[in-house]
């Protein structure tokens, strides 16, 4: 996490095997492949997305939401910006599209990145020359994704909610997880009104606290008072932020009517939406108290 594009691709290869008879910087064409290649890496869950797939000969776009914590909207944005590059390719397979990594597409990438190693080797910083004179600073460091946990009794509605939201909204900041103190499967109310919102958690699964006891979190936000309440601690990094929603499967066994009580859904789940909107500079300020 944090690596730079060119260390992720250049980092196995020793110096001595990398070619010597490359064309030069100037090469027509190679500061406009470097910048159309380096771009479409240029997103932390686009790089996953490309390890993912060199790890298999082929997917769905399906089994990369399974193993990843993207939504189904979010990688299928990112396979499109990977695939006008050309990085990856889409072969239809009946119904579904299946993905590969066009393996002669990165071995250019690598390649375009490595005529810059000789700069980089001679200059840390690698500052070169404005037209008028001085330097260019190096470009600054892509900032780590903050791992976030939200917290409910049932992961059922209203954590799966937020989710869904981060995972939507702010992926490029947030690696979203959510899990319960049991796990009570997910609501169908709540996929629907999120699906109205453009927002598909429908590949989502209900899961306990057990399941990700492995994963470090920046932070856990408790999205009920009974998951405050008997939230188990976690390590000393980990932030903890509370924020309490109206839990909408109790109120809606009160509405008069289905409409009414998906009025209710719909309800928190936009209070939910507008929370995940300011999530991460509210964690980022906790983080660097």
């Amino acid at each position: 996490m944090g690596l730079p594009a060119y260390r992720i691709f250049t980092m196995s290869i020793p110096p001595e095997q990398l070619p010597m008879d490359r064309p030069p910087l100037d090469e027509p064409g190679f500061e406009r492949d470097l910048a159309r290649l380096a771009k479409a890496l240029g997103h932390p869950a686009r790089v996953r997305i490309v390890r993912f797939l060199l790890a298999r000969d082929a997917c769905m776009c399906g089994d990369i939401v399974e193993h990843l914590p993207l939504a189904q909207s979010t990688v299928s944005q990112h396979l499109k910006a990977l695939k006008d590059s050309g990085l990856v390719q889409g072969t239809i397979a009946g119904p579904r599209v299946c993905y590969c990594v066009d393996r002669k597409v990165l071995e250019r990438f690598r390649d375009l990145v490595g005529r810059l190693q000789p700069c980089l080797e001679a200059d840390p910083d690698c500052r070169a020359p404005e037209p008028g004179g001085g330097t260019v600073n190096p470009a600054p460091d892509i900032p780590a994704l903050r791992r976030i946990l939200f917290l409910c009794t049932g992961n059922s509605c209203r954590s799966q909610m937020a989710e869904g939201w981060a995972r939507a909204l702010a992926s490029d900041r947030i690696e979203a997880w959510s899990a319960g103190l049991e796990a009570h499967g997910l609501n169908p109310q709540a996929v629907l009104v999120m699906r109205e919102a453009g927002v598909d958690i429908s590949r989502q699964r209900s899961k306990t606290l057990d399941e990700v006891a492995h994963l470090e979190f920046d932070c856990v936000v408790t999205v009920c008072d009974h998951a405050r309440e008997t939230c188990p601690l976690f390590p000393g990094r980990t932030h903890r932020i509370h924020a309490a929603f109206d839990d909408p499967p109790t109120l809606a066994r009160q509405a008069a009517s289905p409409e009414e009580a998906l009025g209710i859904y719909r309800r928190v789940r936009d209070e939910i939406r507008d929370f995940v909107l300011g999530l991460p500079e509210l964690v980022s300020r906790r983080g660097d108290a």
